[in-house]
């Protein structure tokens, strides 16, 4: 998207990720707000003359223990 942001062939780019918190009940390997972080400064330092690269990140409202979680493998696929 930063690149796309740098050769004007996008105006807007939004990433939506994860929280640090909710990322370990997700099922698929994901990257995640934490993981991102070292990565902000070099995006704000990329040089665009009009354009937005907004990171929404998301979280949950709430765990419950009355609903069985989805198995993970190692592979980070559901398990089924």
């Amino acid at each position: 998207m930063a690149l796309g942001l740098m050769k004007k062939a996008l105006a807007i780019g939004c990433l939506i990720v994860p929280s640090r918190e909710m990322y370990k009940y997700l099922t698929d390997r994901v990257g995640n707000i934490s993981e991102l972080a070292p990565y902000l400064d070099l995006w704000r330092a990329i040089p665009v003359e009009s354009g937005v690269l907004e990171i929404v990140v998301i979280e949950h409202d709430d765990v419950s223990t009355d609903v069985s979680r989805i198995p993970k493998g190692t592979s980070g696929r559901a398990l089924g």
